[in-house]
């Protein structure tokens, strides 16, 4: 049998110095008797292509792909140059152009790289303009990258697409929006995370020290069912024209799943589960089945109503929260914010300091269940970062060819 050939892009970081971040891995999973796992970290031509043969060429390149560390511990579609390319002739940006440096290592995130990533998550080519925009976000000071990617804590970017685009590229914002079975959804979200993990360095137990982790940290994307909302989309509540698209990313500590109405949520986000949200000033999310927003605007309550009502019955007893494991072990009173000093005087605790600090989406099936979700937060600052999403100007028209 003849042996096959890929010519494949470098998935990996560099720093702007030129120095390859897989060094300074391979160094620490030594130092942590870790390489048994990538006993060829570090071990790859330096340069911008690599020739791969082999019998079973893409199977060479799954092979020694995980065993530099590249991968999430999924089979990867090679990233070829020929996909590669196909994939950057959907965004206007040139592929030399950066996005920003990633902590905590600090690789380059270029378009060709972040694009490279997005090829071996499985993306489709019109996706990267999605992805491109939720890599400027993580690139943000405010979303504090190094603190997500180094924190023993299991915080991941939630990824919500709020906009045109989500339908267009086939976004699932109804039933199993955050389950699989929708190429988008998965894809757009795990190459986020191999961004992270490629060009920022943040390998589990040699640089990310999240205990125990969650498949949210594969992958936790999704759209907003705006047709089924009745309020205004998120993008739009945050400054954006109702033509426009964009990425919302917010620091979420797990979904928590909750079956009813606001009374329901406000139980669980009145719980130990808001700790680090009222320790950090932080934005938590609220995601609404689309039945529960159909009956909270039929008794007249805006978006900002709900926030507010969610709010004010979201309370954590004074004297549960005195007997958690943070206050209790790790931060004195001292050292908690005001409010949370203030809510402690009063008896309760609110999840966050205020009303706006909820985000409110509206997304799952549309059948009369009321399936909804929370979304705790971690780390600061507070962090809801909003990415317009940006298209070449024959976008549309190639999507629908």
């Amino acid at each position: 049998m003849t042996a096959a050939s890929l010519w494949v892009v470098n998935p990996s970081g560099q720093r702007a110095s030129g120095e390859w971040i897989d060094d300074t891995l391979r160094a620490r999973a030594e130092e942590r008797g870790m390489l048994d796992r990538t006993p060829l970290a570090g071990r790859f031509p330096r340069q911008r292509v690599e020739v791969v043969r082999g019998d079973d060429a893409t199977e060479e390149v799954n092979r020694l792909f995980r065993l530099r560390g590249w991968t999430d511990g999924l089979p990867i579609v090679p990233p070829t140059i020929g996909r590669v390319e196909e994939m950057l002739s959907w965004v206007p940006e040139p592929q030399t152009a950066s996005l920003g440096a990633l902590d905590p290592l600090n690789g380059v995130a270029t378009v060709e790289k972040v694009a490279a990533n997005a090829v071996m998550a499985g993306c489709r080519p019109e996706y990267l303009p999605v992805v491109l925009a939720a890599v400027r976000a993580i690139a943000e000071p405010d979303f504090n990258l190094r603190g997500v990617q180094t924190t023993d804590e299991n915080v991941a970017p939630l990824l919500v697409v709020s906009g045109p685009v989500a339908e267009a590229i086939g976004m699932n914002a109804s039933f199993g929006a955050l389950g699989p079975g929708w190429q988008a959804n998965a894809t757009i979200g795990r190459a986020v995370r191999l961004v992270m993990n490629n060009i920022g360095g943040g390998w589990p137990g040699a640089v990310s020290f999240a205990g125990i982790a969650h498949p949210g940290r594969y992958t936790m994307c999704l759209a907003e069912a705006g047709s089924q909302s009745p309020w205004e989309p998120l993008h739009v509540e945050l400054g954006l024209k109702a033509e426009d698209s964009a990425i919302v990313v917010t620091r979420a500590e797990t979904m928590i799943n909750v079956t009813g109405g606001l009374p329901d949520l406000a139980s669980v986000m009145g719980t130990a589960a808001s700790g680090f949200a009222m320790l950090h000033n932080g934005i938590v999310t609220v995601l609404l089945a689309p039945f529960v927003a159909a009956e909270l605007a039929g008794q007249g309550l805006s978006k900002a109503d709900v926030k507010r009502r969610l709010w004010e019955t979201a309370r954590m007893p004074a004297e549960v929260w005195r007997r958690t494991w943070l206050r209790e072990r790790v931060i004195e009173s001292a050292s908690w914010p005001d409010w949370v000093l203030a809510g402690d005087r009063d008896g309760g605790i609110p999840p966050v300091e205020r009303p706006e600090d909820i985000s409110l989406i509206v997304a799952g099936g549309d059948i009369p269940i009321p399936q909804c979700a929370y979304f705790p937060s971690w780390g600061f600052p507070p962090c809801r970062i909003a990415k317009k999403i940006e298209l070449p100007p024959d976008w549309h028209e190639r999507l629908a060819r």
